[in-house]
């Protein structure tokens, strides 16, 4: 099982550029010394009381700081997009790292990013498939046909900015929906299960993208990364109680950015409320090392787990506790795994 850090936007326009920037930093080289395997940077547009810097070009300069480490795009926004830039772009990621990215997609749900760019959300999934039909092509150093219709592209264009893994980057897609593991499994190398999925969704859902994959005469997928908050505290009911705190300041914010009416979260298992101690016990891995370890070792021994994406930073929370968060992960978590 391999690890991931979270870079996460728990900052908003009062805090000073260089501070986030600052911090993202130290817990990424505290995440290299520790021997986690990948950082993960996400994407929004138009964030208040988030603020996304864009993962491509942020990226760029995070990697030069972890030179050993896989670089996840997780997510791109494609139907805000034109996916011969997202094709270049990333591309270009993949050369300046030396061949380290992983490409991480997803259809996104916020009314202001749709409005912002254009875009109708009854076209979305129209956009999002031929994005991920048209990027691959774009990538393979063959002439290009692809007539369209919403990104037509001249016939016999080869494009020279390629990536250098061959034949493409891996491509994660992010959802929790059927629909989107379903697009997942046909389009992708990967699912990209994220943090508000249930265990017994995740179950159902991976079930749900294998038999995709078979029926479309795909081989079964070689990486399945899962996202979950994990808190280590003295126990349980610690964890309980200082996730609660953490959750619902997120809960809030994604609230306000439309996630409950428009991120389908019913296949996920769960609602928007605030969380019982049983759901709780089915989104998170709370309490002692110990409890963790052994939640993590669920997840990669009965359903599959091949990369865990971690989150140290909350909205709200000083970073010395991310860091103390993230040490812990690192120096009493992850060796009862190994």
């Amino acid at each position: 099982m391999k690890t991931i850090i979270l870079l996460d936007a728990v900052h908003d326009a009062s805090t000073p550029p260089e501070q986030q920037l600052a911090e993202h930093v130290e817990l990424l080289q505290v995440a290299a010394q520790l021997g986690i395997d990948g950082v993960v940077c996400g994407q929004h547009f138009l964030g208040t009381e988030m603020r996304y810097y864009q993962p491509v070009p942020y990226l760029a300069h995070l990697a030069a700081y972890a030179p050993a480490m896989r670089i996840v795009l997780g997510i791109v926004l494609v139907p805000l997009l034109n996916p011969v830039q997202i094709a270049e772009d990333v591309a270009t990621l993949d050369v300046v790292t030396s061949g380290r990215v992983t490409f991480g997609a997803g259809m996104g749900y916020s009314d202001r990013e749709l409005r912002a760019f254009g875009v109708d959300r009854s076209e979305r999934a129209a956009r999002f498939e031929e994005s991920l039909t048209l990027i691959p092509k774009l990538w393979s150093g063959q002439p290009v046909d692809h007539p369209g219709p919403l990104f037509p592209v001249d016939p016999g264009t080869r494009p020279s900015v390629l990536p250098v893994q061959r034949p493409r980057p891996p491509i994660w897609i992010g959802g929790q929906s059927r629909p989107a593991v379903r697009r997942a499994a046909r389009l992708a190398d990967a699912w990209y299960a994220p943090p508000f999925t249930t265990d017994a969704a995740l179950r159902a859902l991976a079930a749900v993208f294998a038999e995709e994959r078979e029926q479309h005469g795909l081989l079964p997928a070689a990486e399945f990364p899962v996202r979950r908050e994990l808190l280590v505290a003295g126990s349980k009911e610690n964890a309980r109680r200082e996730m609660a705190d953490r959750n619902a300041a997120r809960r809030e914010v994604y609230a306000r950015w439309g996630l409950a009416e428009h991120g389908n979260l019913r296949d996920a298992g769960v609602s928007f409320a605030a969380a019982s101690e049983e759901e709780e016990d089915g989104r998170f891995l709370l309490g002692t090392a110990e409890d963790c370890a052994e939640g993590l070792a669920r997840l990669r021994d009965e359903v599959g787990m091949t990369h865990f994406v971690y989150k140290p930073q909350w909205l709200g929370l000083p970073h010395t506790d991310a860091l103390r968060q993230l040490e812990a992960f690192g120096t009493s978590v992850l060796p009862l795994l190994r």
